[in-house]
């Protein structure tokens, strides 16, 4: 088998969608996450929003890599700060399990690709601060929540050299699909800054002190299948998640 990618879900409420009840809470996921993975000869696993304590501890144990993915925006008590009102749907459930997940991946060195909200949650467990909402906020912004689809490349960002990211693309200058009004504002223990768009907002974080710790403020899993640099995204995160399976091989971690 191998390396075991354990993704996070989104848990949201819904009212009268699909099949589900009003109100009824569910963990979802856009598939093209598990896709990419699997496409790497990984195995994805999907951790939904309800465990916590020794049964999150649990799945944890069982991983060689963490995705953190896209959704709804971090509350912002979790970086002690009140609600601006630029701030969008929140989720107190996914917060608590995610931020968990972010911190436990981080004391083990797993490998960990945090994708837009995932980028934030990676930041703010490393103790950073969020902007609640660019366009408030931030004085001539562009507008980085795009009404496009994933598989649209709506803004460019430079990349830093002498970083992960760069190493991995190979270029200074990458477009991307982003798709957010958040951002990293004040960067958590250890984190540095790996990219950014052209109005000075990050789009890329990374802890050069860890195997592979890594964020990115667009949507890898929305066009990996055409586009060479987001495939290059997964692909050096499962590499990363492959050497860590072959060392639990090692050391007897059980994959049956």
């Amino acid at each position: 088998m191998g390396p075991i990618i354990g993704i996070s879900c989104a848990s949201i409420v819904e009212s009268g969608w699909g099949r589900f009840s009003p109100g009824h809470r569910c963990d979802l996921l856009d598939r093209e996450y598990s896709s990419a993975i699997q496409e790497l000869k990984a195995c994805p696993i999907l951790i939904p929003n309800v465990l916590h304590g020794k049964t999150l501890k649990d799945v944890m144990d069982l991983l060689d890599g963490l995705l953190i993915s896209g959704g709804t925006d971090v509350n912002p008590c979790r970086y002690g700060e009140d609600p601006l009102p630029g701030l969008g749907e929140i989720d107190a459930p996914r917060d608590e399990c995610e931020l968990a997940q972010a911190r436990m991946a981080l004391d083990r060195d797993l490998p960990l690709l945090g994708i837009c909200r995932g980028m934030q949650v990676l930041n703010v467990a490393a103790g950073g601060t969020l902007f609640q909402d660019m366009q408030t906020q931030i004085p001539n912004s562009l507008k980085h929540r795009q009404d496009a689809d994933k598989e649209v490349l709506t803004h460019r960002v430079a990349i830093e050299k002498k970083t992960l990211l760069y190493g991995i693309l190979q270029k200074e200058t990458l477009s991307v699909n982003g798709k957010h009004h958040q951002a990293v504002k004040d960067l958590g223990a250890g984190l540095t800054i790996s990219a950014k768009a052209p109005d000075g907002v990050i789009e890329g974080i990374e802890n050069p002190g860890s195997r592979f710790v890594v964020g990115v403020q667009w949507h890898p899993e929305g066009n990996w299948k055409e586009d060479s640099d987001s495939m290059k995204i997964f692909a050096a995160f499962v590499s990363a998640a492959r050497v860590g399976a072959r060392r639990g091989a090692l050391t007897g971690k059980s994959r049956e």
